[in-house]
């Protein structure tokens, strides 16, 4: 068994599936070839039935099916398969769709030119022959080929143990590459990919970076980024489409196409906005390939996901084993396969000249004999036909003397002048094979021969055996030949090339990559759930209209916070123990407008056993350098606060990490962060506490702590059991202290103590520029009283002052619940104690001075009280009544 399967690894390695580094050709591609040379199915005559072919090669000289002889001769035929085609097919032979060939018996072949080149002087001795697997006939151990086939064309093969796979190339750089080496031996792979930078496939494509092209070639394994040809073209009513007009080597365009059919409609579709694949291609294997899209449709995405998940990105995996001239396989660098091939063509040469100069002096000989013949002409007829039979008309010639003299004489001077063909001397005489050449003469041949003319060959026939002298004798004369017959085969093969090759490599597609950038929504609940919406699925609605299904939350969940921002956006979450994640936008879970979304849970890490929480959610720009003037501000319900670089929250792991230290050394809360403000040096950052106290800091008068363990600074000074419920964001502006109480008062204010009053007034215009700046702060307690004031009101104060009053608070109202900027567009949500909601317009909230408690919003039961309020989008509903 082991002595069986040794021996049938052997066949299969050596004779069958790897190509022989000298002619490039596996044993069934030489013998089809070797085949229609023979059987004269050249170029130059008329096709024949390719079953004839495939006839002769299996009955003469491979002893396997039909159907492999026939699928090898069809690939040779393939121009989308090779970069130089060796068979002229007519008929069906096949296509990049992977459309199967007609039958052999339907289809027609010849040689191509290049086929030529391949076995040019095969039948001079140039190469080794070995019988046939029958015996009856002999077969060439390899094809005298003028080209470097092996580079041109490649190929692919598995043997046992082994496997093969070799790219195409240029024709004309592969051939350079060879006359490089020919001419200089010294030169190295730096030289050559001078000339010849990388592959050259036959369906075109891109090469991505080099460095896989440098591992290939230099240690005969490597890997190759191989991509197709697209574009992205403007249609009709603005809509985009990609137009790719070449597929990577060796990719099937039905199954591409087919696969991209599959992506669009799959249940995930990944392929989301495409709208018509159409194949425009022609029968001469010009690809082009139209793919339609929406109009809101990102074509950068949609080619992004075209590169991940189908074959317009490929590698072709470089393995160069093939068979060396002792027919031994190794992986050969590309060095050693051009040294080879260039050493192959300096001994066809040899061999070639030797076997002209052979024939050449058997000629002369037969000349030289044939003009003495002439010389005397009369005696040597005479001589022939007084003989009774051949042997004693050889012996008489053979004797006869021919006198070395006059034209004779001369015509030996020059045509033998070393006498290498007669012995020095007055006379000559035949030997016998110039007497068998006379003989073989019929005597009017003989007779009507010119001596003249056989001179004139005599000294062409010397002439030629000096020059293959010359190419024997001088190593430089036979690189000149083998530089000049590979210089016409340049002249002939070369054409553009066809596939770029770009430096850089292609970049790995991340997700991120694939996502495509659109403006979102994303909606987070009270109960913990969060979703993303395409902010285009919120059409535009006229006032009165009826609007459009709420979401599908659990009985007492709300929306707590909306907020849009981009696909792409990073988002920063902080919890309430202090805890930064961080996500990008497209990552959330995707959902309709009334879709409920999914637990926050899902996608970081919440202690919520423990009553942690999400406290604030910031979108980040996506542009690093705006991030470089951003801070953010932390603000704790025990009163501190503490600036830092918005930079230093960019780059977070996916567990999570420290934002501000909120446990003590047992692990156990101490505080809870309130929020998270993301601002610039002109904001002010107002603080509010339940007992009704606020204080207003600006940003700029904060220093920037950059320790992450660091619990800040005291924002504001609190009173004995009192806390920060909540922080908020106010813009900067340009009003001074005079204009905000001018403002205040309607335009005019009497400022100043008693004694040093001065008046203070605004002109209208100033007055609609500092409105259009105004904020609006909304207050509500726990009891159910809310009211709007200005920002104004506000002054700012310095760090750790204990404030002023944001409302009158009492046992009334209850203590302070919430305090942050809203417009007239918002709406309000509120939570009581057992879980009823009640959600408002915030419009129909009054507005009033900053130390009132407002209006009560709604009638509540002994007992019970507000628990959570948010800022939500206004409710389509109507208004509800709200109580004085």
């Amino acid at each position: 068994m082991e002595s069986s399967y040794l021996n049938y690894a052997m066949s299969v390695i050596v004779s069958r599936a790897l190509p022989d580094v000298r002619d490039g050709l596996k044993p069934v591609h030489r013998r089809i070839l070797y085949a229609m040379i023979k059987g004269g199915f050249t170029k130059d005559r008329a096709y024949n039935k390719s079953a004839r072919v495939v006839g002769d090669v299996m009955g003469k000289y491979h002893p396997h099916g039909d159907s492999a002889i026939y699928d090898a001769m069809v690939r040779m035929a393939q121009d989308f398969s090779m970069r130089l085609p060796l068979v002229d097919g007519q008929g069906n032979f096949g296509s990049i769709d992977g459309d199967p060939p007609a039958a052999m018996r339907y289809t027609e072949a010849r040689m191509t030119r290049g086929a030529h080149e391949m076995t040019r002087d095969y039948d001079r001795s140039t190469v080794d022959w070995s019988p046939t697997y029958d015996n009856k006939e002999l077969e060439p151990k390899v094809l005298p080929t003028v080209i470097p086939n092996l580079l041109i064309n490649g190929g692919a093969g598995i043997a046992v143990g082994m496997a093969t796979k070799l790219p195409t190339h240029n024709p004309a750089e592969a051939i350079d590459a060879c006359l490089l080496v020919l001419r200089n031996s010294a030169a190295n792979l730096d030289d050559v990919m001078k000339i010849m930078p990388g592959p050259d496939f036959p369906t075109g494509g891109i090469i991505r970076g080099k460095a896989g092209i440098r591992d290939a070639y230099e240690t005969g394994r490597g890997s190759i980024v191989l991509s197709g040809v697209s574009d992205i073209e403007e249609g009709k009513s603005g809509k985009s489409r990609i137009v790719i007009t070449e597929l990577p080597y060796s990719v099937n365009k039905a199954r591409f196409l087919e696969k991209i059919g599959d992506l669009a409609n799959d249940k995930d579709r990944i392929l989301d906005g495409i709208t018509d694949v159409r194949d425009e291609s022609d029968r001469d294997s010009n690809v082009r390939i139209v793919i339609d899209m929406r109009r809101d449709t990102d074509p950068h995405i949609i080619l992004n996901k075209l590169r991940k998940h189908t074959q317009l990105v490929t590698t072709f995996a470089v393995n160069a084993t093939c068979l060396d001239e002792y027919g031994r396989p190794k992986v050969m660098p590309l060095m050693e396969q051009i040294r080879a091939f260039v050493a192959f063509r300096k001994d066809v040469v040899r061999r070639r000249t030797i076997h002209d100069l052979t024939n050449a002096r058997d000629a002369l000989i037969k000349q030289i004999g044939l003009y003495a013949a002439v010389s005397l002409v009369d005696k040597v007829v005479e001589l022939i036909k007084s003989a009774p039979d051949v042997d004693t008309a050889r012996a008489r010639l053979m004797a006869l003397p021919f006198p070395v003299e006059g034209d004779f004489q001369s015509l030996l001077a020059d045509a033998d002048p070393d006498n290498e063909f007669h012995a020095p001397g007055d006379e000559f005489h035949l030997n016998e094979e110039q007497s068998n050449a006379i003989l073989a003469l019929s005597l009017r041949s003989l007779t009507g021969m010119e001596r003249d003319k056989i001179a004139e060959k005599s000294r062409e026939l010397s002439a030629e055996i000096r020059g293959y002298v010359r190419i024997l004798n001088d190593r430089q004369v036979l690189i000149s030949v083998v530089e000049q017959e590979l210089l016409e085969a340049r002249e002939r093969y070369a054409d553009p090339r066809r596939t770029q090759i770009e430096a850089n490599e292609l970049d790995v597609l991340n997700d991120e990559d694939l996502i495509e950038r659109r403006e979102v929504v994303l909606s987070f609940t009270h109960g913990g759930y969060v979703k993303r919406t395409d902010l285009d699925a919120y059409r535009e609605q006229k006032r009165g209209g009826r609007g459009r299904s709420g979401m599908d939350m659990k009985d007492g969940d709300f929306i707590t916070s909306v907020m849009t921002c981009s696909s792409h956006s990073p988002l920063v979450f902080f919890t309430s123990r202090g805890i930064a994640h961080s996500l990008k936008a497209w990552q959330l879970p995707e959902g309709a407008i009334n879709a409920r979304g999914r637990p926050m849970i899902n996608y970081m890490q919440l202690r919520s056993t423990e009553g942690e929480y999400l406290s604030s959610v910031i979108p980040m720009p996506e542009n690093p350098d705006e991030i470089e003037d951003l801070s953010m501000v932390f603000v704790t319900d025990f009163g501190n606060i503490r600036r830092s670089r918005a930079a230093d929250f960019m780059s977070i792991n996916k567990r999570g990490k420290i934002s501000m230290p909120l446990d003590d050394e047992n692990g156990n809360p101490k505080g809870k962060l309130v929020n998270v403000l993301l601002c610039r040096d002109d904001d002010t950052i107002m603080i509010a506490t339940r007992k009704g106290m606020c204080s207003r800091v600006r940003v700029g008068d904060l220093r920037v702590i950059g320790s992450r363990t660091s619990t800040g600074v005291r924002g504001m000074q609190l009173a004995k059991d009192d806390q920060v419920i909540s922080a908020c964001l106010l813009h900067g502006n340009d009003v001074t202290d005079d204009e905000r109480h001018a403002f205040n008062n309607g335009g005019t204010v009497v400022l100043g103590s008693e004694g040093n009053e001065r008046t203070v007034t605004v002109s209208e215009a100033r007055m609609a520029e500092i409105e259009a700046q105004e904020q609006i702060l909304l207050t509500v307690s726990e009891n159910g009283f809310a009211k709007r004031s200005s920002a104004y009101e506000y002054r700012t104060t310095n760090r750790g002052a204990k404030g002023l009053a944001a409302a009158q608070i009492n046992k009334k109202t209850g203590p302070l619940l919430a305090c942050f900027p809203v417009t007239s567009e918002d709406g309000l949500v509120m939570m009581t104690k057992d879980g009823q909601t009640i959600r408002i317009p915030i419009e129909g909230i009054r507005k009033a001075s900053r130390t009132t408690q407002g209006v009560k919003l709604v009638k509540l039961e002994d007992g019970k009280t507000i628990t959570t309020v948010a800022k939500v989008p206004a409710p389509d509903d109507e208004d509800i009544e709200i109580e004085e």
